[in-house]
């Protein structure tokens, strides 16, 4: 009598395993898609989400924005509809079975193009909240980015198929269960859209001075009426949310520029190294030396052994 077969993976997750062997992030030839491969658990941690199609294809990932709590695996998806500072975890990689994941940065220009192309003159129903959101897979957004993986992984097929991938994987998001909240910050004048303008002007002047006055007159809204909204689709204030961005800019010099901590507190706007270190180590639970320190090795792939 035979022993049992191992179970099959899905097919998402066998193509990842397949493509990404080496652990950490590994790139494509479209440069929107990464994937992800990590054989080792992530402890609940501060990070920045970039707008973005998220996919687990074996395991679980958990992000925490304010109070709420986002869990996606192989049957959910999630989209981070603007930059967002989360946290983030994952608690049952091993080697024998990893975490298997990808990330598709979205790309707003595409999402417009795509959403005028449908053609949609209806009023907006989406309730406004947060820009982060899980929802089903379906079977049809499952077999578009399977394709994409297909594609992406090959020079002359991305080259050639890529764009036409990427659109259907937007074309299904779009016309999803959360699709409303993508056409409200791509097209309609509400107050998500505004808000979204006021986080670009973040992001593109994160190391300078920001007064909410000037994110007002940047989005057409009082100050109170921005304050409000902009905490109701990020859960932080404009002047905590600029905080957490360039915390979070700061630690990604120390890891890509191999600066120091004082180096990098100028860098992102800080006159102050003492104050960069204090509210580094609230945000990231470590000093800036600890935590690039960690993050260094979890990226790290692991020394093979001889054979």
């Amino acid at each position: 009598m035979t022993g049992s077969s191992p179970t099959p993976q899905p097919p998402l997750a066998a193509l990842l395993d397949q493509h990404s062997p080496d652990e950490g992030l590994k790139p494509t030839h479209l440069p929107a898609l990464t994937l992800h491969r990590f054989s080792t658990p992530l402890r609940r941690s501060a990070m920045l989400y970039e707008p973005s199609l998220c996919m687990v294809a074996q395991g679980c990932k958990r992000a925490y924005l304010g109070d709420s709590v986002y869990e996606y695996n192989p049957m959910h998806y999630l989209v981070a509809t603007l930059p967002l500072p989360v946290e983030a975890e994952f608690t049952s990689a091993t080697p024998a079975r990893p975490l298997l994941a990808l990330v598709l940065r979205l790309d707003s220009a595409r999402v417009a193009r795509l959403i005028l192309e449908i053609g949609d003159d209806s009023p907006s129903t989406a309730a406004g909240g947060p820009a982060l959101f899980v929802s089903p897979i379906s079977d049809e957004l499952q077999t578009a980015v399977l394709r994409l993986v297909r594609i992406a992984s090959e020079p002359t097929q991305a080259r050639v198929l890529g764009a036409g991938a990427l659109n259907e994987v937007m074309f299904h998001l779009i016309l999803g269960e959360q699709g409303e909240r993508l056409r409200d910050l791509a097209l309609r004048d509400n107050a998500s859209q505004r808000v979204a303008r006021a986080v670009r002007y973040v992001d593109e002047h994160f190391a300078e001075p920001i007064a909410v006055a000037t994110l007002a007159k940047v989005t057409g809204m009082s100050a109170s009426t921005l304050h409000h909204a902009f905490r109701d689709v990020t859960t932080l204030s404009p002047i905590q949310y600029q905080k957490n961005v360039r915390l979070h800019r700061a630690r990604l010099l120390m890891l890509s520029d191999d600066l120091n901590a004082g180096e990098a507190a100028f860098r992102v706007g800080y006159g102050s190294p003492s104050q960069f270190s204090r509210e580094f180590k609230r945000l990231f639970g470590d000093s800036p030396a600890q935590a690039v320190k960690a993050l260094k090795q979890q990226l790290t792939p692991p020394a093979r052994a001889s054979t």
